[in-house]
Parts: structure tokens; C-alpha cells; sequence
């Protein structure tokens, strides 16, 4: 019986699918879909696909995180993300990627790709996608507009062999929130297929991106980096991780996880991590008694010429004693080092950005299957979503789980549809 299936599966095609964009979500829904009875066409606006997939975990590519929950992401509805996270393949997200054929190690928190090489992996990918049977990768293929008729959906195509029109039964929008990183862009021209099929879309900006920081204080430290602390005074929501000072602000990973979560232009850093500003206290009050020096102690914690800075907001001596540090400039350094204000202002170009933070919104799609509510038949997945994650693989794994919902979806409505023929 299972052999007969097989047998339909491959040489019987009921239905037609675009999939529109050839970024992660977009080739593991091909991947996923593989054998079953639809005739897949991937359509890529660029020469390559997964051309950020290359580039991602510094071109290791980080695979999935060993701590991953709702917690780890941001959306303009957040319950209806919780929602979201209810759904089986969070927890068995590591299935889907054996299922893809990834093989990774673990390091700390997070998976990275057993090869360490996220260009050859692609490349793997891309070979596996030209096997497949009733498959097709259309690349340098721009759908211009989409539209329904007759129950079905027209998608204007312009590639290099001019423009053409085709029809289809199922239509997967993966096309991201930006076209390409070093591409700028526009949120009319992302987003407008799904807003051609009567979406709507969130706010948008970019995403794990460097800030800049108005009257940068820290524009001679570039290229220096410490582990701290980056507070939204908004929200209250606090990010910890490895922070890079650069000429116009502050970049890293933890810049990175902040510029997704962050709802204000008033940012606090915290330069010391490895103790609390209690035991730093407590430890700096014992001091105070013999010749102990202020920089010896900043050093165990921050960067030589980040100690000068500091010494410099409260002293014109950098050889300043701790016991000669007065209450009033106590107080100063205290504040300096752990809660140090400022204004941060986003980058606006996109092509400086990793990801999007917005999309379109989720109470317009099933989020058991990611079906649009407004438009049967169209499906959207990965970063066109309001779903952004924080740095290091957890958008990746959604891509996964997004494909995964939608090919389990799709494959339940072929067998039904198997039952009642």
C-alpha cells in the first residue's frame, strides 16, 4: 500500500505550488514537500539562493539553540505568537533538521553546522532541490504581482527572458523582509504581493543591526569590545552578551539581540558583568583603606582605555587613589559603570540589518498551518512574518518550523483529498 502511494505520489501532480523567495524558509518547505504529489516551482529574484544563509553564525551557520522559547522573540501580538509556540515542532525542531540532512555539534547554547561551512552546505542543498522530481528553481525571477482568478493565482514573472505570466493552486510568500543584505530596499516592494492579496503589515524596521549613538561618547574606542549589558528604560528588557564599540555607536551580538527588542531611543550600558553592582560595592568600599589605585581595579572588569574614560568623568589624575574618590564622585563612577544613558538611534538601511522586525501580522494567518485568513490556498513563512528572533540561529529555526507547519498542511489536505476522490 505504502509502495502504491509512492508510486501516485511521484508520477501525479494535484496541484501546483509557488514558493516565492529562496532563502531558508523557502528551500527547506521545497526540501520538505519532496515526494509528495506537487508540481514545486522556487523562485528566486537573486542569482543564488540562500545568500544569507551563507553568511549566517559568521558563515558557520548557527543551526537551532538548545534554550528556545517565546521568550527568545518579538512580535506585535505576542499571545498570538505564544499561540504559535504551542505547536509540536518547537520541541521537535531538531527533527526537522535531520530531516533536512543537517548535521551539527553543539557549542554552548547553540547548534553550529558540522562543517563549519555555511557556503558549502548551500551549495548541498541546492543539489538535493535539482534531484527532486516535478521540481523546478527558477533563479534571477522577479514575481512583479500576484492576483487571484478563478480560485487560482496569476503571478507576473520578470526574469532574464523578459516578462510572463502562470497560473497556480497554492502560492508560499518566503520572501523575507528585505531583498538581499547590502540591498536597500522599500517596504512598498517587499511587501507588496502580500498586501496585493489584501494583507496588511505591521511596522517594520531593521533588525539585528548596529545602533548609532547621538553625540557619540565612545566614537575613539572602535574596534574595542566587553561583555555588558544593554537596557531599553522603556521596557525594562535587558540584553547580555559581548558589545562593540564602532565610530558612530555600538555593534555586537549583544547590539545585535538589542535593536530586536528594544522600543526606545533611551538605552542603558552596563560596562561590568562578571559582578554585581552590589559586590562591586562592596568590594570597591574595602578598598578604600592603603594605597589601592581606581584603574588597577577597572581593569579586572573593562578595557585599559575604557578605564581611562571612566577615570576621566570623575578625575583629572589617572593615577587617582580609591581612597581619595570622594562620595560626589562615588556616585558619578557607580553610575557611569552601570547605568551609563544614552540616546541610540536605529540604522535605517535595511542593507545594514540582518533581519526585519515586523512583518505581516498574525492574527491574519491560521497559526496551526500559516495559511492566510483573507486569501485560501496562500501561505506565508519565515521572516515575512511578524516573528523576529534574537541573534544566533533562532531565525533559522523558525524558517524550519514555519516550512514544517505548511508542508504538514499541505500533505494533510493531499491525503484528504486522496480519501474523498
Amino acid at each position: 500500500m505504502i509502495y502504491h502511494l509512492n508510486l501516485i505520489m511521484q508520477t501525479t501532480c494535484i496541484a501546483k505550488i509557488g514558493i516565492i523567495g529562496a532563502g531558508p524558509s523557502g528551500i527547506f518547505l521545497s526540501l520538505l514537500i519532496a515526494g509528495a504529489p506537487f508540481e514545486i516551482h522556487l523562485f528566486e529574484q537573486n542569482g543564488k539562493i540562500g545568500e544569507k544563509l551563507k553568511l549566517t553564525g559568521g558563515g558557520r551557520m548557527n543551526i537551532t539553540n538548545k534554550v528556545f522559547s517565546v521568550d527568545e522573540f518579538s512580535s506585535e501580538n505576542q499571545n498570538l505568537l505564544k499561540k504559535i509556540f504551542k505547536s509540536p515542532w518547537i520541541q521537535n525542531r531538531e527533527q526537522i533538521f535531520e530531516e533536512l540532512g543537517f548535521k551539527y555539534f553543539w557549542e554552548k547554547n547553540r547548534a553550529i553546522l558540522e562543517s563549519e561551512n555555511a557556503k558549502e552546505e548551500v551549495e548541498k542543498l541546492k543539489r538535493k532541490l535539482e534531484k527532486q522530481q516535478n521540481f523546478s528553481l527558477h533563479v534571477n525571477s522577479r514575481i512583479v504581482s500576484a492576483k487571484q482568478e478563478n480560485g487560482n493565482y496569476k503571478l507576473e514573472i520578470q526574469s532574464s527572458d523578459g516578462a510572463k505570466e502562470d497560473f497556480f493552486d497554492i502560492v508560499v510568500i518566503a520572501s523575507g523582509g528585505m531583498f538581499q543584505i547590502g540591498m536597500n530596499t522599500s517596504k512598498n516592494t517587499v511587501y507588496k504581493l502580500a498586501t496585493d492579496l489584501g494583507h496588511t503589515v505591521t511596522n517594520t524596521n531593521p533588525s539585528l543591526s548596529s545602533l548609532s549613538i547621538k553625540n557619540n561618547p565612545f566614537a575613539n574606542f572602535a574596534g574595542i569590545s566587553l561583555h555588558g549589558t544593554l537596557t531599553d528604560l522603556a521596557n525594562k528588557i535587558s540584553i547580555t552578551d559581548d558589545i562593540l564599540f564602532t565610530h558612530n555607536g555600538i555593534s555586537g551580538p549583544a547590539t545585535l539581540d538589542f535593536s530586536g527588542i528594544r522600543v526606545s531611543n533611551q538605552t542603558q550600558i552596563c560596562f561590568i558583568s562578571k559582578i554585581s553592582e552590589e559586590k562591586f560595592i562592596k568590594d570597591f568600599q574595602q578598598l578604600r583603606t592603603g594605597s589601592h589605585g581606581l584603574q588597577k581595579l577597572l581593569h579586572n572588569f573593562i578595557p585599559k582605555r575604557l578605564v581611562e574614560w571612566h577615570i576621566k568623568q570623575i578625575s583629572t589624575n589617572p593615577e587617582i587613589k580609591i581612597a581619595d574618590i570622594n562620595k560626589e564622585k562615588f556616585k558619578i563612577l557607580i553610575k557611569n559603570l552601570f547605568h551609563y544613558q544614552f540616546e541610540t538611534i536605529k540604522e535605517t538601511r535595511y542593507e545594514c540589518a540582518w533581519t526585519t522586525r515586523g512583518g505581516i501580522p498574525l492574527n491574519e494567518i491560521n497559526s496551526a498551518t500559516f495559511e492566510s485568513k483573507i486569501s485560501p490556498n496562500l501561505y506565508f513563512a519565515g521572516e515575512i512574518l511578524d516573528v523576529n528572533g534574537l541573534c544566533g540561529g533562532y531565525n533559522i529555526s523558525f524558517a524550519a518550523i514555519s516550512a514544517k507547519i505548511i508542508s504538514e498542511a499541505l500533505k494533510k489536505r493531499w491525503l484528504n483529498a486522496k480519501i474523498t476522490a
